[in-house]
């Protein structure tokens, strides 16, 4: 599976969350706990709009596009955005570096922020909300699990992952994954 399999695979499982919320779901606390279920989706439509001027290069002729805040529901911000951060990376590649904030990250690892942010926000939500949320592809979950293993003490020294959670070794992979990006794989609402 490549990366663009893996970013629409999440994607689709995220917008399935997204899709099932209602006004009411917005205000509800979440696993990240400094946010609300529509702050967290808000923070991923964010980091979408980053992550897709990440892959832009004016000096090379590539352009994100027209991204920017979207219309409409938090399903379709994300869709809109992510989908634009995609093209981006499509018409970039994933070799080479790129500049994320203050720190240059191989492409290849930079563009796996897109399926890991859609995978394990997709899971905030969907806890927050009562919804069922698995990674049954236990392939995506290795991926997502090496990926948060890579970016994991960058993502606490900036405060996007809170502490490592302690799970036993032979908790699901994904369970392990939530749990290095500091979420209690048991966490109710």
């Amino acid at each position: 599976m490549g990366p663009f399999d893996r970013a629409a695979i999440t994607l689709g499982a995220c917008r399935a969350v997204l899709w099932r919320l209602t006004e009411d779901d917005l205000s509800r606390p979440s696993p990240c706990t400094e946010y609300t279920v529509g702050e967290v989706g808000q923070h991923v439509v964010r980091s979408m709009v980053l992550l897709a001027s990440v892959a832009s290069d004016p000096a090379a002729g590539l352009a994100a596009g027209p991204v920017g805040p979207a219309a409409g529901s938090l399903e379709e911000q994300v869709a809109v955005t992510t989908g634009a951060a995609l093209a981006a990376w499509r018409r970039r590649g994933v070799g080479g570096t790129v500049a994320v904030g203050r720190s240059t990250l191989p492409a290849d690892l930079a563009f796996e922020i897109i399926p890991m942010e859609l995978l394990v926000h997709g899971w905030d939500i969907a806890r927050a909300t009562s919804q069922q949320y698995r990674c049954d592809d236990e392939a995506l979950a290795e991926h997502v699990l090496s990926t948060v293993q890579a970016q994991g003490e960058m993502f606490r020294k900036y405060q996007g992952f809170a502490d490592i959670v302690a799970v036993p070794d032979t908790a699901p992979t994904f369970d392990r994954a939530l749990a290095l990006s500091g979420r209690d794989p048991s966490w109710t609402p």
